[in-house]
């Protein structure tokens, strides 16, 4: 009985450890994928063959590099200044070309457009007197006239709406454009000549509150003749300006002058016309219409500020200067402003008047390009009166 019992001890002890190793067998195949063989048909393209079937696992995320973002640079286009286009008429001589004196071109249209200003097409125009012959009698030198002829040309003048203007306002004009009448005129009367002045010209002054511009040379003028200058300008109507010191032959501006003399044509009249007139001149005339760079060069030591020649060239208006080859050779165009002569200035008013109307439309037309040019390369500088188009 006991080695029965023993035997059935041993029997289930055996039969416990085969069902716990078929448990644990089950248990690991239950862990583990069945393989799964995959048979390769060499007649079908690897597309077609058998796949494997799984549970897809997640993978780790893939980390995507990010990049700081920059500001864009933008290219932006300067402006370049242009050159904007200049009046021209064909009313002057073909040999005669406007020359301009004011290099900043925003300084120039914020005095051509600004307020309180000359409106475009202003024109002055200077005349060069000598003698006026007395009524009845006949001219024997170019630059004289008859009482008739200087007559005609007054009331013409009148009639046309002409104004005359001082050596100051002119220099106002020509600098800063200054206010003045729209069709001006500086009549100017060489040498020393008081009879002409108190004969001829003072009864047309006075009439139409006029002056007259003396171009004297006061190196050689008598005592009395100054006192005859102060009582003729009880109204003031004379504007007294220097045409030299003695103005003969040997003292003419050429390559040849001494600077001696150049100074003393220039210097020596200031200090006469200032005792006299209580100012210095403004305007040289120059002496037989000669000038050279030296003798311009000295003028601006004496304070000269502008400068008159006998060229009959045209009018001048602010910035715009009509010159020849000669004067423009100077590269001065201030201190050799051009002068029409006396026995054709009837005929030269009515070309001045053509030719102010001619600039008055051109500026009309340009304006909206010039005040567009000034917008863009004129910062900083004043405003422009407003801009009305059809003005």
């Amino acid at each position: 009985m006991n080695f029965t019992g023993n035997r059935l001890k041993r029997v289930v002890q055996v039969w416990l450890r085969i069902v716990l190793v078929v448990f644990l067998i089950s248990t690991i195949a239950a862990c583990t994928w069945p393989p799964v063989f995959i048979i390769s048909d060499p007649t079908k393209k690897p597309t077609q063959s058998a796949t494997q079937t799984s549970t897809p696992t997640s993978l780790p995320p893939t980390v995507t590099p990010t990049t700081t973002p920059t500001a864009t640079q933008t290219s932006t286009v300067t402006p370049i200044p242009y050159d904007l286009t200049v009046f021209q008429s064909k009313i002057l001589l073909r040999d005669v070309t406007p020359q301009g004196y004011i290099g900043d071109t925003c300084e120039y249209l914020n005095l051509r457009w600004g307020e309180d200003k000359s409106k475009p097409g202003t024109i002055v125009v200077p005349v060069m007197y000598h003698s006026v012959r007395q009524e009845g009698k006949s001219v024997s030198d170019p630059m004289d006239v008859t009482h008739e002829y200087f007559m005609n040309t007054m009331q013409h003048a009148k009639q046309l709406g002409f104004e005359t203007i001082t050596t100051e306002q002119l220099v106002g004009f020509l600098k800063n454009n200054e206010s003045i009448p729209p069709r001006s005129m500086i009549l100017i009367v060489d040498d020393r000549r008081p009879g002409v002045i108190r004969q001829h010209f003072l009864p047309v002054l006075d009439a139409n509150d006029w002056t007259v511009t003396l171009a004297y040379i006061t190196g050689v003028a008598a005592d009395w003749e100054w006192k005859e200058l102060l009582r003729l300008n009880q109204n003031n109507r004379l504007d007294m300006q220097a045409h030299g010191f003695l103005h003969n032959g040997s003292t003419y501006f050429t390559e040849f002058t001494s600077p001696e003399i150049v100074e003393q044509e220039l210097f020596g009249p200031i200090p006469l016309i200032e005792q006299y007139f209580g100012r210095p001149p403004m305007a040289f005339i120059w002496p037989g219409g000669n000038y050279t760079p030296e003798a311009i060069a000295v003028a601006h030591e004496a304070g000269y500020e502008i400068g008159f020649t006998v060229h009959a060239r045209g009018p001048v208006m602010f910035n715009w200067i009509p010159l020849g080859e000669s004067e423009i050779a100077m590269d001065d165009p201030l201190m050799v402003l051009p002068r029409y002569w006396s026995n054709s200035a009837y005929i030269n008013l009515d070309q001045a008047v053509e030719l102010s109307i001619q600039a008055e439309a051109f500026a009309q037309s340009n304006q909206a390009d010039e005040y567009h040019w000034y917008q863009l390369f004129c910062p900083g500088y004043a405003d422009l009166v407003p801009f009305e188009p059809g003005e």
